[in-house]
């Protein structure tokens, strides 16, 4: 049996969020069943000049899926949901799923430091 991990992700959308976001819970949902989300929180975008704000949420899940595979699988739900190579340039992000951390090791520490991802990892330890 592989070894099962612990990862904190976090998801965000400033275009159709609601849809998007929805969808890849629903995805999520399926494949990790006891994932456990945080609150959707709404926030202003960093580090872009487009206006638009964000939805947020963090989640937690137990998995025996190593980091790379977590990243292709999230990578597709993101391609799903019509996010391209342009979507970054443009500022326009139907999807966006990061892992933060794989068990004890944080993977995107600049990412761990963004407002957004603290408010959103607050809702999921209120929990």
């Amino acid at each position: 049996m592989k070894n099962m991990h612990q990862c904190i992700l976090c998801i965000g959308s400033n275009y159709r969020a609601e849809t998007y976001m929805g969808m890849a819970e629903m995805l999520l949902n399926q494949r990790f069943p006891s994932i456990r989300w945080g609150k959707t929180v709404k926030t202003l975008p960093e580090g872009t000049t487009c206006p638009t704000p964000y939805l947020n949420r963090a989640a937690r899940l137990d998995t025996n899926w190593d980091a790379d595979t977590l990243r292709h699988y999230f990578k597709s739900i993101e391609k799903a949901c019509g996010r391209t190579s342009l979507s970054k340039q443009t500022g326009i992000i139907p999807l966006d799923i990061d892992l933060l951390m794989i068990d004890n090791t944080v993977l995107k520490p600049e990412d761990m430091q963004k407002h957004y991802v603290r408010q959103a990892l607050e809702g999921l330890e209120e929990k």
